[in-house]
């Protein structure tokens, strides 16, 4: 679906197929804060890998519109995995891991969930220093220019509907002094919500169901 026929279903929704009331600058900022609302409750569906040139020493920034780095998976020149390890640890056997800096290749990576874009490697790196980061990120803003040429929504079309919902429930809280269009917005918050937490809750079942096949399928053999 292109994100100008999402934009046209949600103007005849909002009864508004003129943009009197919701111009398309107005839907297209929804559309993108949609997007950013689904990121945040499934960071997973925007998962991808991608090279990441260091910065010299141990602490690098992840790229801008990291909503999660999942992974440091390698280091790409030579393909050697690169193994996660708590601060707590690294700093017991090597307190002065930190001011490491000049490898050609890494070994360890630290993360702590609470800082999401900053993560450390050690031995400390060159500058230019290639890894491969495995990290959900948050897709590129759409602007006027690109609904025009004809974009394709971000999302797959199980997150066409929550989108839409999170679009209708924007134009109407907008107007939220009126009290009709307030308990709209929040029904279309509501069906939101519900819609993300059913996927959530269907993903997690269809992966046990293949965790339990394939603890099944080892006791077999």
């Amino acid at each position: 679906m292109l994100v100008s026929e999402m934009l046209n279903r949600a103007s005849i929704e909002l009864t508004d197929t003129q943009r009197i009331s919701w111009g398309l600058d107005d839907l297209i900022s929804y559309y993108n804060s949609a997007i950013s609302a689904v990121a945040s409750a499934r960071p997973d569906i925007f998962i991808k890998t991608q090279l990441f040139a260091c910065a010299a020493g141990t602490r690098q920034t992840a790229p801008a519109g990291t909503i999660k780095l999942i992974d440091v998976e390698r280091n790409t020149l030579t393909g050697k995995t690169i193994r996660y390890v708590s601060r707590a640890d690294l700093e017991s056997l090597i307190p002065s891991w930190a001011s490491s800096t000049g490898g050609v290749e890494t070994e360890l990576y630290v993360h702590e969930p609470t800082n999401i874009t900053a993560f450390w490697l050690y031995p400390g790196v060159q500058a230019g220093v290639n890894v491969d980061l495995v990290l959900s990120i948050l897709p590129a803003t759409v602007t006027k220019g690109t609904v025009e040429s004809g974009v394709n929504v971000q999302v797959d079309d199980r997150y066409i509907t929550p989108c839409l919902d999170w679009i209708m429930y924007r134009a109407f809280m907008r107007d939220s002094e009126v009290t009709a269009n307030a308990s709209r917005g929040q029904l279309h918050l509501q069906s939101f919500k519900q819609a993300l937490s059913v996927s959530t809750e269907t993903d997690a079942t269809m992966l046990a169901m293949r965790d339990g096949q394939a603890s099944t399928n080892g006791r077999r053999q």
